[in-house]
């Protein structure tokens, strides 16, 4: 998916993944709004397009977006001169955007900050998610809704033997890969003719086991 426009132009390709690996960028990744923002730069948006959006005055996104791109999260590929004002076009700098393990390795300085920094940001982004999916009406929270318009929450506890915990991630990471989930879509025609769903899913062994 490369980009070359008329006028004041870079050529640039989305990387498949963008791997953070200080404490600065992830800072400013895990920003819920900047998160959002993200989102919408799948192809060559301007600050307006993506403040009307997300339902934002442009003037509150500016200094994200420089923000963004100083940390080469995002890029801008082109310029547009529309009725003597340039517009500046920017993209995500890559489909998919991952914290490098290290960061999150217990030995680490700032181990515990890297991790709420995190959490933090992912969860203010899927509260912020909701939140706007609810008051559109896109999630159905009737007595009968159906399947596809569910929200669904779980907090709890499972009990495996390796073998038995082996399997299901093998069974998950296929349902993963065939409906490519976690995979942000290449162009905005991928999205053609389907809805969006979100997903943000902890699965971890737990420390938390009860006293025998």
């Amino acid at each position: 998916m490369g980009y070359f426009m008329s006028e004041e132009t870079t050529v640039f390709t989305p990387a498949s993944e963008f791997v953070i690996h200080d404490l600065e960028t992830l800072k400013v990744l895990a920003d819920p709004l900047r998160l959002n923002i993200i989102e919408y730069l799948i192809a060559p948006s301007t600050v307006k397009e993506v403040a009307e959006k997300i339902d934002k005055p442009p003037t509150k996104l500016y200094y994200h977006f420089n923000l963004l791109e100083k940390h080469n999260l995002i890029k801008m590929v082109f310029t547009r001169i529309v009725s003597g004002i340039v517009e500046k076009h920017y993209i995500a700098s890559a489909h998919i955007y991952r914290i490098a393990p290290s960061l999150l390795a217990p030995g680490s300085a700032d181990f515990e900050e890297y991790l709420e920094i995190t959490l933090s940001g992912l969860y203010g982004d899927t509260f912020n998610d909701i939140r706007e999916s609810l008051r559109a009406g896109v999630i159905d929270v009737g007595e009968n809704p159906v399947h596809h318009r569910k929200l669904r929450m779980f907090q709890g506890k499972v009990y495996m033997t390796d073998e038995e915990a082996i399997e299901f991630y093998r069974r998950l990471d296929e349902l993963f890969d065939e409906f490519a989930i976690g995979k942000t879509p290449q162009s905005p025609d991928d999205m053609k003719g389907r809805d969006a769903y979100r997903m943000l899913m902890l699965w971890h062994p737990s420390s938390r086991r009860d006293k025998k």
